[in-house]
């Protein structure tokens, strides 16, 4: 069979000393892929045990699951006919995105220095985009009636916007002006940017649990946010602590990363957040049918302007990863 056939021919993957330090990942030994192969190299590798193998796998697997979810939801709801509906069916588009380009980043950035920079800067394009889908969901679907009308609420998709917006700049930045091994200071610039924009939208999920802790008020969609906030936050520590790799060097190169775990915490954020969302959009009806009508432009046209703004980041910062391959000496 031709597919049988292409698997076979696939190169034999090497190890960190037969690639450019810009493709080393701390404490990974082996497993890495050819540069400058045809692209069927790099898609038919999906099914070929490399180092970024599982990275993608997970991805696509989280893919497959909001798939799932909006169909799920389309089965229930009139994503596209009732407006109250564009803020859910907007967010689920940011999380279908997200996958897509974060599952291109692994699966293509080995093609060449100029694609791995290209491939993750959409990578996080994607990331940034999500953060303005959750904003969305969150202040559309899980306010307490106090938060309603408040200059949060009012200004929570501009805000958003700009939030992502500055998670593309600043991981960008991070990529561009570090070269490996990578000083801590590069995950300030990253993990400052998305917290950033992490604690503006889960503001309203904050403020409810707050009313927990000191009114005990309880609500049916609370449990899914705590869970989302929970799988989000040990995605972090999986991210910022390169564990268990760190301690068994070469060991988990195929499997058992930690960036393969953060990418099921990733996951698992994604889905109790549309849980909860779900809940929420159940318990909260009368309130958000209250609220004035979304518009086009406060949904899906937030989602548009972040996808314009962060393509010209990425053009942008392509041509500073041009500049700064052209003037790094040659491994």
């Amino acid at each position: 069979m031709p597919i049988r056939r292409m698997l076979g021919s696939l190169k034999p993957t090497t190890s960190k000393h037969g690639v450019p330090k810009l493709f080393h990942e701390p404490h990974v030994e082996t497993g890495f892929r050819h540069l400058h192969q045809p692209w069927s190299y790099y898609f038919f590798s999906l099914f070929q045990v490399h180092n970024e193998c599982m990275n993608t796998w997970t991805h696509l697997v989280a893919l497959w699951a909001i798939l799932y979810r909006t169909y799920s939801f389309h089965q229930e709801f009139d994503l596209i006919g009732d407006p109250y509906m564009w803020p859910l069916c907007a967010g689920l588009i940011t999380m279908i995105i997200l996958y897509i380009c974060s599952s291109f980043a692994h699966c293509f950035s080995n093609k060449s220095e100029l694609i791995h920079y290209t491939c993750f800067m959409i990578d996080y394009a994607g990331i940034g985009l999500y953060g303005v889908g959750s904003t969305l969901l969150h202040y559309a679907y899980c306010l307490h009636d106090n938060m309603v009308n408040s200059w949060a609420h009012r200004y929570s998709g501009l805000i958003g916007v700009c939030l992502g917006l500055l998670v593309t700049i600043c991981c960008s930045i991070s990529k561009t002006r570090y070269s490996r091994p990578y000083p801590y200071s590069r995950r300030v610039w990253q993990l400052s940017s998305t917290l950033g924009i992490y604690i503006w939208l889960i503001y309203p999920i904050a403020y409810r649990v707050s009313l927990y802790l000191f009114n005990h008020q309880w609500d049916s969609g609370l449990g899914h946010h705590i869970h989302q906030m929970f799988w989000f936050f040990l995605g972090g520590f999986f991210f910022g602590s390169d564990i268990p790799q760190r301690f068994c060097p070469g060991k988990c190169d195929f499997l058992g990363h930690s960036h393969q775990l953060f990418h099921i915490c990733i996951l698992m954020t994604s889905y109790k957040q549309l849980d909860a969302v779900y809940e929420d959009i159940k318990m909260y009806s009368s309130l958000i049918r209250g609220i004035p009508v979304p518009t086009f432009m406060s949904t899906f046209g937030a989602v548009l302007i972040t996808i314009v703004l962060n393509t010209v980041t990425v053009v942008i910062f392509r041509s500073v990863a041009t500049r700064k391959i052209k003037d790094s000496p040659k491994d």
